[in-house]
């Protein structure tokens, strides 16, 4: 017979512990504490109670007649935390795979805009690139870059669903996050485990009295750093270097530079952003002697004002997660509604901000209409340039997306050990995109384009089935897990769009009212449907013997329809073996200091199929005209590609080796992990001429091969002592990227300042090395080849010197060599928390080192013979300033061919524009105050209360001159190429975390 059962659960320092669920040990009868950690349960006499709370270790007490009072500890150990490993769940202690874990805990106590800010910097070997630009997502690649056309963005796992998407999600919800990185962990998930898997875990309620949350912060944001450029004046004076040095006139700015404007571009574009960021749950739960249920409802509203004018993001969020358990049925369903929208930036208006000259001005309406009334420069002030306010202003480019992601997984239990689970999931995008742009002219000798609307409107839908058997149970000393799985996908893209030209109002402001009817010009119709699917077969084996041998093994196999019948299917497995040596008698008698000592080793393959659809097939395109007869336009067809005949899977072999190390009860914890991978069978594209019959993209053929290496090490402490706690974090990585091969023999992929080739990392530099400025006309005459001829015959002291370095005695692009510095040799975070009686420290450290950069802005304004601004410091060599790295001024169209050609060479895009792109910057400072307990159990209602302040991307330690050595760039094969990216900005915020 129950009777009732009071008590209190207090904490180290004797304070009441809300929300400790206590629960009747054998049963799912329960309850939580209340905000001065009391609670009433209703147990039978010499029942045990199960007591347990997130970062306190779990204790067993049992009843008695009279009140309990509990004293639970904080837990230091962390090895019984259980991880999240997709189809199963472990234990910590006993992984023997690559897997880390992301304090979520810790990154929320901070304001998080995304995923990938709350994984930067806590993590070994997941490289992440954010940017300060409204609605971008971070380009995150864990260990390399595993594919050279096949992508290397991870997988990303939410409550079950499988998902490219991490934008739209709410980082409030997220519980727990975890990071898959070697073949043993991630090969379950076949052909997209490739590169590397992320698994989010959201809230759920808890057993007990429902509890509401409520987070909110505001803050402002600037750009980390601007260009110091020159003013009107000072760009004048070194263009006259430029035009007297070349033999030539000065133009009118150039001569008089105080009868035209002075504009600080920069100042023109950039402004003070705003973000704000709302979030309220409502959550709990209740059981019974058979049943038990759980919810949790969420909402949020995150909305940025851009540092850059006409930029925003706004993004609104509800989630719905449930559970129920009902005798051996258990049932959970996680659905999150987004909706966002997010205004563009249009063109590039960081670069058009340093190239228009200071002496054009913003606006000039004497021009109007013609102009919209924009400056956009004359024969006096000539520019290439495109006026960045009036690009931002004529010209709105949006995107409006509703995203439904969801999942809801059932459960029935055979018997305690034999399951069998059906996970459904769904992910819908609804998206519209608009272009509309109204009469005028932004540019310089551009044509005066006429207003246009550009709308698309699509739907994408994935949807995910999978069938599930597992088998779990602790057979003596045996622990045996297996599972067998069945799984389809299907997805379909479908697209339609129109562009309507000329419309009649061109008012201020007028596009955004546009509508495609409304366009009085010619139109343009487009669509496209694609669809695609997968289906696999899959099982897992995790065993250990003593919690002390531990043996993991998965098989899967895959069907994309992306290939051909004949090569659709793909076999792809791994296994890892691990053993905890701490768990031998010999040390624990010998070293009882040491809590944990494991050792770790896996390998494994992992496919991809991430090429797009229908490549197998040869494209035709049934609307050509063509002429025939002389007079008659007649309608055909053309095959634009070759099929790729005989393509299969990308294959990604991983082998890695680890070590696990605690001290002290784990209050210190190391770990170290070598990996090496190597991607066979690349799907890459040969080269073809056009005259072949392939126009367009050439087929695919698995011939590449690509590796990545690398060391990962990380290292923990965390101690109490009374009322202070404390504790830091270090993690650093390594890795080493490499081209094995290609589909030709020398063949090389990509243009510009990068290239991949064999023998060098993907997007490698090529460039021709620069080797200072020549001082004396003997300097250039001597200045000889082997063979004695003169290698730069037209230069004069102060032009730049290049290295001939095939020695045919002239200087270009067969002198370009490889520099295999574009990606990060090596990336650190360093973390540390510290609390005492309410008040909470921490901060974030986070950089990368060994990696160089290419400037295109500075390769844009340190070059004289295209008119553009000057760096500030910018100091063109002279009789009186002999500099090694900065040629003279001189403009093109010299009165001479020697000018001329000196002019050209002096702006080469060469080695003289790579810089040292390492970093440390000072991410996350955050102090909070938390009221203590017992004075908001006298507040009604509440059960908690923190306020803090925080400053993100505070301070950078940098030799880099751009506004920031931390940049995203999309194109795959030029991501160490900074084409005045959006940099990141420093944000101040303030916030508060309320429990009710």
């Amino acid at each position: 017979m129950a009777d009732p059962v009071t008590g209190r659960v207090t904490d180290e320092k004797g304070e009441g512990l809300p929300g400790v669920t206590v629960l009747v040990k054998g049963t799912q009868n329960g309850t939580s504490t209340n905000a001065n950690g009391e609670f009433t349960l209703d147990a039978p006499a010499g029942a045990t109670l199960v007591l347990s709370s997130v970062g306190y270790t779990t204790q067993e007490v049992a009843v008695t007649s009279g009140p309990l009072t509990v004293r639970l500890v904080q837990d230091n150990q962390q090895l019984n935390e259980v991880v999240v490993l997709g189809y199963v769940t472990q234990d910590r202690q006993n992984l023997s795979s690559a897997v880390s874990s992301v304090n979520v805990t810790e990154a929320q106590k901070a304001p998080v805009g995304t995923i990938g800010e709350a994984i930067q910097g806590r993590t070994t070997g997941v490289l992440i690139n954010n940017s300060g630009n409204p609605g971008q997502a971070p380009n995150i690649v864990i260990r390399g870059l595993g594919s050279i056309n096949g992508g290397s963005s991870p997988l990303y796992v939410v409550d079950g669903l499988w998902t490219d998407n991490i934008r739209d999600i709410n980082p409030t919800d997220i519980d727990q996050l975890t990071v898959l990185k070697d073949a043993s962990s991630t090969s379950i998930y076949g052909s997209r485990g490739a590169n590397g898997v992320i698994i989010i875990t959201t809230k759920r309620g808890k057993v007990g009295k429902p509890t509401i949350g409520v987070t909110a912060y505001a803050g402002v944001q600037n750009t980390v750093s601007r260009w110091k450029l020159t003013n009107a004046a000072q760009w004048a004076a070194i263009e006259r270097q430029a035009y007297t040095n070349a033999g030539l006139p000065f133009p009118g700015s150039v001569a008089n530079p105080e009868n035209y404007a002075d504009t600080d571009w920069q100042s023109e574009i950039l402004r003070t952003g705003t973000v704000q960021d709302y979030n309220v749950n409502l959550g709990g739960g209740s059981t019974g002697e058979k049943y038990s249920t759980n919810f949790l409802v969420s909402g949020g509203v995150f909305s940025q004002k851009g540092a850059l004018i006409g930029t925003d993001f706004n993004r609104y969020t509800l989630r719905l997660n449930s559970g129920l358990t009902a005798g051996r049925f258990k049932i959970n369903e996680s659905v999150q509604l987004a909706h966002a929208f997010t205004t563009l930036a249009n063109g590039q208006p960081f670069q058009d901000a340093i190239r228009l000259l200071p002496t054009i001005p913003v606006y000039n309406p004497s021009e109007s209409p013609y102009t919209a009334g924009y400056g956009y420069g004359s024969p006096a002030a000539n520019t290439f340039g495109t006026n960045p306010v009036g690009s931002q202003t004529i010209e709105t480019r949006t995107q409006y997306n509703n995203r439904i992601q969801g999942s809801v997984n059932a459960e029935y239990s055979f018997f305690d050990f034999l399951s069998y689970r059906l996970n459904l999931g769904v992910e819908s995008l609804d998206y519209v995109d608009r272009d509309a742009r109204r009469f005028g002219r932004i540019s310089q000798n551009a044509p005066t384009d006429p207003s246009f609307l550009t709308e698309s409107r699509g739907d994408n839908t994935f949807l995910l089935a999978e069938n599930i058997l597992n088998f779990n149970k602790r057979i003596g000393e045996h622990g045996v897990n297996v599972l067998v799985g069945y799984s389809e996908q299907r997805g379909k893209n479908t697209n339609t769009g129109a562009t309507a030209r000329s419309f009649v109002n061109n008012a201020p402001g007028a596009q955004d009212g546009y509508v495609l009817d409304a366009g009085t010009g010619t139109t343009s119709v487009f669509g496209n449907v694609q669809e695609y699917s997968k289906r696999s077969y899959f099982t897992q084996l995790v065993y250990d013997y003593k919690n002390k041998y531990l043996v993991t093994g998965s098989f899967r196999r895959d069907g994309s329809s992306r290939f051909a019948p004949e090569n659709r299917y793909g076999n792809f497995g791994a296994g890892s073996l691990g053993w905890r040596i701490s768990e031998e008698d010999f040390l624990k008698n010998s070293a009882p200091f040491i809590s944990n000592l494991k050792a770790r080793v896996s390998y494994g393959v992992n496919g991809n199929d991430n090429i797009g659809n229908y490549s197998y097939q040869g494209v035709i395109n049934q609307n050509v005209n063509y002429p025939f007869n002389g007079q008659d336009v007649n309608n055909g067809q053309i095959q634009t590609s070759l099929a790729s005949n005989g393509i299969k899977w990308e294959s990604r072999y991983t082998t890695n080796y680890g070590l696990d190390l605690g001290l002290l009860d784990n209050r210190v914890t190391f770990s170290v992990d070598y990996y090496t991978s190597t991607t066979k069978d690349a799907l890459i594209f040969p080269t073809l001429a056009a005259a072949l019959g392939n126009p367009g993209q050439p087929p695919y053929q698995n011939i590449g091969q690509l590796q990545n290496r690398g060391f990962e090490f990380q290292a923990g402490y965390q101690q109490n002592k009374g009322a202070f706690t404390y504790g830091v974090s270090a993690n650093l990585s390594t890795v080493k990227n490499n081209v094995l091969q290609l589909a030709q023999e020398g063949q090389v992929i990509g243009s510009g300042a990068t290239q991949t080739a064999v023998g060098h990392p993907v997007g490698a530099f090529f460039l021709i090395p620069f080797d200072g400025v020549f001082q004396t006309q003997d300097e250039v005459n001597s200045y000889k080849n082997a063979a004695g001829k003169v290698i730069e015959p037209f230069a004069q002291p102060g032009d730049a010197r290049y290295r001939d370095t095939n020695g045919d005695g002239q200087i270009n692009d067969d002198d370009r060599v490889y520099y295999d510095t574009n990606i990060p040799k090596l990336q650190f975070g360093l973390s540390a928390n510290a609390a005492y009686r309410g008040v909470d420290l921490s901060f974030l450290i986070q950089g990368a080192s060994g990696n160089q950069v290419f400037n295109v802005a500075r390769s844009t304004m340190d070059r004289t013979d295209d008119p553009s601004n000057f760096r500030a410091d910018f100091a063109p060599w002279t009789p009186d300033n002999r500099s090694t790295t900065t040629p003279r001024a001189l403009q093109a169209g010299g009165a001479t061919s020697d000018l001329q050609a000196a002019a050209g060479s002096n702006s080469r895009g060469s080695s003289r524009f790579l810089e040292d792109g390492s970093y440390g910057r000072l991410k996350n400072v955050t102090v909070g105050y938390t009221v203590p307990k017992q004075i908001i159990s006298n507040l009604r209602g509440f059960s908690s209360l923190r306020v803090y302040l925080t400053g993100q991307n505070l301070i950078t330690a940098t030799k880099y001159s751009g506004p920031d050595p931390e940049f995203v760039n999309g194109n795959f094969f030029q991501r160490g190429v900074d084409f005045s990216a959006f940099p990141n900005l420093r944000t101040y915020t303030g916030g508060i975390q309320l429990g009710f």
